[in-house]
């Protein structure tokens, strides 16, 4: 077994699956682009909306940031009809 592969074991079992795939989401999310053109592209676009698609059914991902701004949203409406 080489160093790499024994590293990579190792990390596996000291960071949990959730930070793993922060971790892996957060490193491509800095160069996948949204119209992908090429296949490597591709297979990174395709490789990030699977980790996100886990991250949103596993750990509701960002539900949090969606609800508030729901919320906020449900509140302006109110005070505009307050206001009529």
């Amino acid at each position: 077994m080489d160093r790499v592969h024994a590293l990579r074991l190792l990390i596996g079992f000291v960071m949990s699956l959730y930070s793993r795939l922060l971790k892996e989401k957060k490193r491509l999310g800095k160069f996948v682009l949204r119209a992908p053109r090429t296949t490597q592209e591709l297979l990174d676009r395709r490789r990030w909306d699977r980790i996100m698609a886990i991250l949103l059914r596993r750990y509701e991902f960002g539900m949090e940031d969606a609800l508030d701004a729901m919320r906020r949203q449900d509140h302006l409406d109110e005070v505009k009809q307050l206001r009529r």
